[in-house]
């Protein structure tokens, strides 16, 4: 095998490690807020549901990512490296500040800087980076209006009904926690192999070059299940109880709302934010219900960290990739 790739390789998995960290952190928080999950039987569903995913719901993220943005042609590896270098350290500074930042604008954002940074900047496929951006966008309003919309429905069915229904919420949360990360691993986790697909190909690496092959998968699966149980409970904290303390029945909604939207733009090969789509559907429903339980300086800090997260990425990532490829 290549060294370069093997080299590279190295590098996604620390990716993906910190991913874990941050996003597996999410998906924790949220399986386990409404104290119904315990937190080994939630990880044991992350690591079975993001192995499952790319084969259940397909790998298009990978195709979007990997070949739309800019063709595999005009791709090097200073442009990889820089993605990736420029994406990790963003994900650390969130990590500092103890917030869920959004691995998928990061990652957009370092792939547009890098591709700027090298001879093929006009190669860019500009009408596809403005479809995903728009994505990114429409996602997490939709995930807003459908909490607040879907927790007004379930308050206005269940007005009278006796509390023992809670027990229904706490059932229904088992399956929506499975088809949350189904829809993380469907879409946000096909970052990094999208960067193994592509390192593949630039290395003339012919192992790697399926975005289905099963031991990369599982490799994945683990080292994210890694960084979620190391370092995830600061951003597990936030996204599960610092915006709003919540019962089964928010949470399973929050869950629900946030799988159906994230599987629906797998499947148009549309990388959103499994992070933001849960997060604003949180913050929906605890506007739609108790406003004032709804922490908002917390919520004004989130909103700030993801507003400034692709700017940010695409300066970093542009400089770096420009620092190696004056180096090789």
């Amino acid at each position: 095998m290549n060294i370069n790739f093997l080299i590279f390789m190295g590098f996604a998995l620390i990716f993906q490690f910190i991913m874990g960290a941050n996003n597996g952190g999410t998906l924790l928080g949220s399986i386990v807020s409404s104290n119904f999950i315990r937190p080994i039987f939630a990880v044991v569903i992350i690591f079975i549901s993001m192995f499952l995913a790319p084969f259940i719901f397909g790998t298009a993220i990978v195709k979007t990512l990997g070949t739309k943005i800019l063709p595999l042609e005009y791709i090097n590896m200073q442009l990889l490296y820089g993605t990736l270098i420029s994406t990790i350290i963003w994900v650390i500074i969130a990590q500092k500040i103890k917030y869920p930042v959004s691995i998928s604008y990061a990652f957009l954002g370092a792939l547009i800087g890098g591709g700027i940074a090298t001879k093929f900047a006009d190669k860019i496929n500009r009408p596809e980076v403005y479809r995903i951006l728009g994505a990114l966008i429409i996602s997490i309003l939709i995930s807003f209006a459908a909490g607040f919309l879907l927790i007004k429905l379930i308050n206005s069915i269940l007005c009278k009904a006796p509390p023992r229904t809670s027990i229904y919420f706490k059932i229904l949360q088992v399956f929506t926690s499975v088809l949350l990360v189904m829809g993380y691993g469907a879409n946000d986790a096909e970052k990094t192999l999208s960067l193994i697909y592509m390192a593949a190909y630039v290395t003339h690496t012919k192992i790697a070059a399926n975005a289905k092959d099963p031991w990369i998968i599982l490799a994945l699966a683990a080292i994210f299940v890694a960084g979620t149980l190391l370092f995830g409970e600061n951003v597990a904290t936030t996204a599960g109880f610092r915006i709003m303390r919540s019962k089964p029945k928010q949470t399973s909604s929050a869950q629900l709302i946030t799988s159906v939207i994230v599987l629906s733009f797998a499947q148009l090969g549309l990388p959103i934010s499994s992070t933001e789509t849960l997060n604003m559907g949180v913050i929906g429903i605890g506007t739609g219900e108790k406003p004032y339980s709804v922490k908002w300086n917390i919520v004004k800090n989130l909103l700030f960290v993801w507003i400034i997260t692709i700017p940010a990425s695409i300066l970093l990532s542009y400089c770096i990739t420009l620092i190696l490829e004056k180096m090789f």
